[in-house]
């Protein structure tokens, strides 16, 4: 018995363990005639395992209650049995932590990978090019994770006190990261016409004017990137952070990137592409440098057959020029669980589905063999020594539980509140895509599913009544009961484990489509309102810099003509934005 489990028996028991002392977890791949849904249904087992060991060792609130507390006690919680033949539960908190939580996680990464596909298929058909880039920085097992991580994103700005230093728009301001200094650096990005006024002696004024300079990013058509962040962490070197970017090339744009327009598309020079290689790999080593020596990543590598072909491991780039480009096969879809890619991985649409899922889904990844992991490795090890009782030389991952733990709470200080995907701005316009990559636009992925999924029958159990199955570690038991569609089944469970069987209700998939809607229609009002709050925040925000930016030259008259100017045109981009 441990602090993970109450009953020391459950759904996962139900899968015989290698004995061959390989290492392998119910989560790892079976023999070949497994069937795609066998592997479904083991990945699914292992990421509710991860998050029940979180839910008991989590710092986080949210991840406390995720999967655990009940949204609303007079609906109870339902679980039903989809067309596709699956389990789905309604009526639960998720936490949406992308970081923290294998379940909702993987629902946020799918949601969010669908988005990249989309994307990454319409720039190039459109006539660009993409690059794929990954940066990371030099680590061993004394770095501590938190530094790294704000040498690379950045951080909050505090005051004298300690206290966030907010923006005009009440949003807290960051010192920025390696990442965040790569995207302004006027070598890459140029610079703007600049103006500058003086009073002479006489009481009149004089001004001259510096020319705008183009940067790096004008002669590769950089439109914008998708920055999807991961870490793992081996036996040898600690943790290990790093980003995969996925870059918008081959644009020409009228305007920036973050509020211009895309007007046309070409094909950047080999010389053009090598230059803005060169640059990032030299910013990016002396940056690191500046804000940690210990963190310089290498700029060359005398390392014969390395896949750095010699430039060294700090950055390393990859350019695409169709969806199913030779090196877009070798590197995105690349391994991430062991598993190889399918036959059709050449097809345009899977080939994308690629790009976005190496960029995206972190979910899917395991660490190599027994001495690296991944974060939701640590958790899915917990579950094998202490619930299970594996052997710990045989479950999957490496450390003691103590360790493990450490680990864990290492991990959780140095990146709660840190986005994990991020699209520069901009760039959805680009591809014409709605929505954010916003939190709350997570929350949409982890709770819409759900609510779309068409239901054939299921149960609906009151509160009291799921606690007993929640506090049992019976959830997969009892969502196995509810795919073989034995309904009158569930009530006896519930019986059995200590709970009231008459807590149970059988629920027709008429009333589970209506229970649906309704969520549904909760979730895009809430939805609506918050992109409303999101547009005004961001739109006062930028009136308060253009008013701060007005000339001090200005006349008194001249002055309110232009605030009356800014304001008007305030109002009609929140009109157009608002209205269908």
């Amino acid at each position: 018995m441990t602090e993970f489990s109450k009953n020391g028996q459950t759904a996962s028991d139900l899968q015989e363990r290698p004995e061959s002392g390989t290492g392998e977890s119910e989560g790892a791949s079976r023999p070949s005639e497994q069937t795609r849904a066998d592997k479904a249904a083991s990945a699914s087992i292992r990421r509710w395992q991860g998050r029940k060991v979180l839910n008991r060792l989590s710092k986080i609130d949210a991840c406390k209650g995720c999967g655990v507390r009940i949204l609303d006690p007079e609906t109870g919680v339902i679980v039903a049995r989809s067309t596709r033949g699956y389990a789905v539960t309604i009526g639960l908190v998720r936490c949406g932590r992308i970081w923290f939580c294998p379940e909702c996680s993987a629902s946020i990464r799918r949601g969010r990978t669908e988005e990249l596909k989309t994307g990454a298929l319409r720039w190039i058909a459109q006539g660009g090019i993409l690059a794929v880039v990954v940066l990371t920085a030099r680590h061993n097992r004394t770095t501590e994770l938190a530094r790294l991580a704000s040498a690379l994103w950045g951080e909050p700005k505090l005051d004298a006190r300690g206290e966030p230093v907010l923006d005009r728009s009440g949003k807290p301001r960051r010192v920025p990261g390696a990442y965040q200094r790569m995207l302004t650096d006027p070598a890459f990005y140029g610079r703007p016409e600049s103006v500058s006024w003086w009073e002479r002696k006489d009481g009149s004024f004089g001004h001259s004017v510096r020319p705008a300079e183009e940067g790096i990013r004008h002669k590769v058509g950089y439109a914008g990137m998708v920055r999807a962040s991961e870490v793992t962490r081996s036996q040898a070197n600690g943790y290990h952070p790093h980003m995969n970017l996925l870059v918008f090339l081959g644009g020409t744009l009228d305007g920036t990137p973050a509020k211009g327009t895309v007007t046309g598309y070409f094909d950047p020079t080999a010389d053009d592409l090598e230059a803005w290689e060169d640059w990032l790999r030299d910013f990016w080593a002396a940056t690191l440098k500046k804000m940690d020596p210990a963190f310089e990543p290498s700029t060359d590598c005398e390392i014969r057959d390395c896949k750095c072909k010699g430039k060294g491991h700090g950055v390393m780039v990859t350019i695409v020029r169709s969806a199913d480009d030779a090196a877009l096969i070798e590197y995105l879809t690349k391994v991430q669980d062991g598993k190889p890619p399918a036959d059709s991985v050449t097809a345009d649409l899977d080939a994308a589905t690629a790009a976005a899922m190496e960029t995206v889904r972190a979910d899917n990844k395991t660490g190599r063999g027994r001495k690296s992991m991944t974060p939701f490795q640590i958790l899915y090890r917990l579950w094998d020594i202490e619930v299970r009782g594996t052997n710990p030389r045989l479950a999957e991952g490496y450390g003691r539980p103590d360790q493990l733990r450490a680990w864990w709470a290492e991990y959780e200080d140095a990146f709660a509140g840190r986005r994990a995907i991020e699209w520069t701005r901009g760039l959805r316009g680009h591809v014409h895509l709605v929505g954010d990559d916003s939190e709350e636009g997570d929350l949409e992925f982890v709770y819409a599913g759900a609510a779309k999924e068409p239901l054939t029958g299921g149960v609906v159990l009151t509160g009291d009544a799921y606690g007993t199955v929640e506090r049992t570690d019976a959830e997969k038991e009892m969502e196995d009961v509810v795919v073989r569609e034995f309904y009158d089944s569930v009530g006896d469970m519930v019986g059995s484990l200590g709970g009231r069987a008459d807590h149970v209700r059988i629920a027709t998939a008429e009333e589970l489509a209506d229970v649906q809607a309704a969520m549904l229609e909760r979730l895009q009002s809430k939805a609506a309102k918050r992109r409303a709050e999101a547009l005004m925040l961001r739109l006062r925000g930028e009136l308060a810099d253009a008013l701060a930016a007005l000339p001090e030259t200005l006349t008194p008259a001249e002055l309110t003509t232009a605030h009356k100017q800014l304001h008007a045109d305030f109002l009609r981009q929140l009109i157009a934005a608002q209205t269908p």
